[in-house]
């Protein structure tokens, strides 16, 4: 069963707490990041938007950075889907740097091999998969959720639809689910 993310970027206040809480867990050195919250904005002035979005390995179904590896140190798990990289193999060519939209894959200073998220199954430092993970269980607004993609997808659809409802979204109207109630029967004649 594949394993992921799903990320709230409505929820996200940049507080850094899951990059802390990644780093803490799996004793990552510091320079690497296997998760880092950036800002993305758009528009010109005066119209501006920002977002911030926490970024980490998403543990692709169809890994290019597994793909691009010409060692093959890059693997998927079938039980689970998390993409791992085997530091034994790896000769830190950066290959799947440059194939990760993500940017994951990062190059640790010390062993000059690749390293990224492990979905917190760092060896000897194991959690269960029904457990949340590091930078999830810390996240004071609940912007990360770890499981099972088909639980996360019905979960991201949940509260789209919620999201629609309350009109909570800025520029975007709510749906009206006593239309008919309000404004009488629709249709044309």
């Amino acid at each position: 069963m594949q394993h992921g993310f799903y990320f709230d970027h409505t929820l996200c206040v940049k507080c850094h707490a899951c990059e802390i809480a990644c780093k803490v867990w799996n004793e990552v050195e510091i320079g690497p990041r296997w998760r880092e919250v950036v800002k993305v904005e758009s528009g010109t002035f005066p119209n501006v938007s920002a977002l911030n979005v926490s970024m980490a390995c998403m543990h692709c179904g169809d890994a290019p950075c597994k793909t691009a590896c010409p060692v093959k140190a890059i693997t998927k798990n079938v039980d689970d889907g998390i993409v791992v990289v085997n530091e034994d193999t790896c000769i830190g060519c950066g290959f799947c740097v440059w194939a990760c939209p993500f940017n994951a894959p990062q190059l640790s200073a010390t062993a000059g091999k690749m390293e990224k998220c492990t979905f917190c199954q760092t060896p000897g430092k194991e959690r269960p998969l029904g457990l949340p993970r590091a930078c999830e269980e810390v996240c004071p607004t609940g912007a990360i959720k770890s499981g099972a993609m088909t639980d996360l997808a019905n979960q991201g659809r949940e509260r789209a639809a919620q999201r629609l409802v309350s009109g909570a979204e800025p520029g975007i109207p709510g749906l009206m689910l006593d239309a008919a109630d309000r404004f009488g029967p629709g249709g044309g004649d």
